[in-house]
């Protein structure tokens, strides 16, 4: 590459040497300097962490600040004694002049990285689209950078559309979004909070949002990354329910005036439903039992990410009610990212080392948000359901010194669920676990 440049003689008064750890320019430098790798290697670094090098002689290197007229957008190195050729960006008419084939060469190397970093922006994007959540990023100035397709579909906008347009524009109350900003910016991120947007054509909607700062390696304020979902519907329901307490009261004055009335034929009328109320309750205490049990023997050994340890325990908690009928058939750990940590399973035929590092992110975790739990259905291929069968799981969250660690799943034996409880997934849904 350029080998008729590197090795001009006439070349000396562009020649520039720097010796091992040298730095040759630094991110947010104002320097534009162009440079040309003639020996030795260098280092790309983003604060302190190093992200690549550079190895072969005649690689361009400093070109963004020099093409852009912007600050470097990171740190350059050298990792041995090195040697290039450093191009003032004041000297480059000169230059051209003297070498015009280094124009060619130019283009032709920024035509191959742009075609690299086009595919990969292309794949970022496909990669979000397939996200379930929206996703917004913005710059520092609080302006749309992109969006994806289900931005496009809860925001009620095109993402062109919005492209350098201000976030602020989508909320119903931007005071609030920028008091949340500034809370996020406070703590780094805030993990959620629910915020109301203007959409054009379905009016105010309830959008859950959790939001990430962006730095640079310097912790330089970069921008905003958001991750929101349409909760409108669960908040018309909550009020609802505001709506139906508001009838308590007179409601229960007026039970109790009826109470005499009713009294003697309540053992009839409540023959039927009083022991399936006590089955559920006697499963909804067990449950939250042995969550409360597992919580305290597991989450400090999965927090510092103990497998061995969390694995021998959820073994136990089954071989010491091996003799009773209870309504789990395994165990699983997730983490924040919702990936299985851990699993343990009594039902023959299970690939616990196939489950481990699986992802229940496309998994739909329903349930009331002010209780603990959460239902999950899915399907599982085993040995005698190739196709997948399909199954229920009640996830508890994981907290350990109001710090959360992530899911403990409970795999959910439905059959005897069906057979010994009368209950169903629906039911599992109703339960109420509230949190502490």
């Amino acid at each position: 590459m350029l080998d008729e440049i590197i090795k001009n003689q006439d070349l000396s008064k562009y020649l520039t040497t720097y010796e091992t750890g040298q730095i040759i320019f630094l991110e947010g430098d104002d320097s534009q300097d162009l440079y040309i790798l003639l020996s030795g290697q260098v280092d790309i670094l983003k604060g302190n962490i190093k992200i690549t090098e550079i190895t072969e002689i005649g690689t361009l290197f400093g070109e963004m600040s020099f093409l852009l007229g912007a600050k470097r957008t990171a740190t350059v190195k050298a990792k041995d004694d090195v040697k290039t050729i450093r191009i003032p960006k004041n000297d480059l008419s000169t230059f051209l002049d003297e070498y015009p084939q280094v124009a060619r060469e130019i283009t032709k190397i920024l035509a191959q990285r742009l075609d690299e970093t086009s595919q990969i922006l292309y794949g970022l994007k496909e990669f979000c689209n397939q996200l379930p959540d929206a996703v917004i990023l913005t710059n520092r100035e609080g302006k749309v950078l992109t969006w994806n397709s289900v931005a496009e579909k809860i925001y009620g906008r095109d993402g062109n559309q919005m492209r350098h347009i201000s976030v602020e524009e989508i909320y119903e109350e931007p005071q609030a979004y920028d008091n949340f900003l500034e809370e996020v910016q406070s703590r780094y991120s805030v993990r959620e909070k629910i915020l109301k947007i203007r959409h054009p054509e379905k009016g105010t909607r309830y959008i859950s949002t959790s939001t990430t700062i962006l730095y640079d390696g310097h912790h330089n304020f970069q921008g905003v990354l958001s991750l929101g979902r349409d909760v409108t519907a669960v908040k018309k329901l909550e009020r609802r329910y505001r709506l139906a307490w508001y009838w308590i009261i007179p409601s229960i004055i007026l039970i109790g005036l009826l109470t005499s009335a009713i009294f003697l034929g309540f053992p009839l009328i409540s023959k039927d439903s009083h022991p399936k109320d006590i089955k559920k309750l006697e499963l909804r205490d067990q449950l939250g039992k042995d969550y409360f049990l597992l919580r305290s023997i597991l989450a400090d050994h999965f927090a510092v990410g103990n497998r061995s340890k969390t694995n021998l325990l959820m073994k136990d908690f089954f071989n010491i009610q091996e003799s009773s009928k209870i309504p789990y058939i395994g165990l699983a750990l997730l983490g924040k990212d919702k990936k299985v940590f851990d699993a343990y399973s009594i039902k023959e035929g299970t690939d616990i080392a196939k489950m481990l590092g699986s992802s229940y992110a496309g998994i739909e975790f329903k349930g009331d948000e002010n209780s603990l739990h959460r239902v999950l259905t899915l399907y599982r291929v085993d040995k005698d359901h190739p196709m997948g069968h399909k199954g229920t799981e009640i996830a508890f969250e994981l907290m350990k010194d109001n710090e959360f660690l992530g899911w403990l799943i409970f795999q959910m034996d439905m059959e005897l669920l069906k057979r010994k409880y009368e209950m169903d997934e629906r039911d599992l849904e109703r339960f109420q676990f509230k949190k502490p």
